[in-house]
């Protein structure tokens, strides 16, 4: 599956990475999965631009960069400082798909499940009393095409993302609107643990989603909350039974 990235957005027409964005994912990959494990301070600017293989101008560019996304710090004369684990910017994409490409990653999941659990039901409930006809619309046509590619995880995954991006929309939100992205990067983030491929998860799915078009619809928003609860928790089950068996 394809990543959303912040490095891939802004990647040239023909999809290579510069050598800026190619640093900058090697060393923020090297940073959260604990390469520098047990240090406070990283090495020197010197031995940095000989372990990535870039000029001290490029680094000094990859280091604001990271700093910008909360993993290090940087302190004039002393040279850079990796961050607490809590001081991350897990609102970045970037980081994201780097946490959640470890293998320990559960944790990390069901936290970004918690926090999906806290925004999404209010999102639904402002949407079944805001939607416009418009909205409904976008809805509708990216639940059938859920439908109708649910074999196909990859067509399915950006058919469930409209949807919700269509409901983040309706609740017509300026701040919300604002998070959309980072409620988006989280569905993409945790879509490879969260897809089962099956006829029962697919009957689930479809109806769920279905049933919270139409509590939008008719404008009820207590049962459009609960709904959306009740997809989250659904999300929540599958991945702890996932991981057991992994055990």
């Amino acid at each position: 599956m394809s990543k959303l990235t912040s490095d891939n957005a802004s990647k040239p027409a023909s999809g290579r990475a510069t050598k800026l964005e190619s640093t900058i994912a090697v060393f923020g990959n090297d940073i959260v999965r604990g390469r520098y494990a047990g240090e406070t301070s990283l090495p020197s600017e010197a031995e940095l631009c000989t372990t990535y293989g870039v000029s001290r101008a490029t680094l000094r560019e990859v280091a604001k960069i990271l700093a910008s996304k909360g993993l290090i710090v940087i302190h004039k004369h002393r040279g850079l400082f990796i961050q607490e684990r809590r001081d991350w910017n897990y609102l970045d994409t970037d980081v994201l798909n780097w946490v959640l490409s470890g293998e320990d990653n559960y944790e990390m999941i069901k936290t970004l499940l918690e926090t999906r659990a806290i925004i999404e039901p209010e999102i639904a409930g402002w949407a079944a009393a805001r939607a416009s006809a418009d909205d409904l619309a976008k809805m509708e046509a990216a639940l059938k095409d859920m439908d109708k590619f649910y074999s196909d995880k990859e067509r399915f995954n950006q058919a469930d993302i409209r949807f919700h991006a269509a409901l983040i929309a309706a609740a017509q939100n300026y701040v919300v609107e604002q998070l959309g992205k980072a409620i988006t990067a989280l569905q993409i983030a945790v879509f490879d643990v969260t897809y089962f491929p099956d006829t029962n998860t697919k009957k689930v799915t479809i109806d769920q989603h279905a049933a919270l078009l139409n509590a939008i619809r008719l404008r009820k928003s207590a049962v459009a909350k609960k709904i959306s609860t009740q997809m989250i928790d659904g999300v929540r089950n599958r991945v702890d039974n996932k991981y057991k068996t992994m055990k």
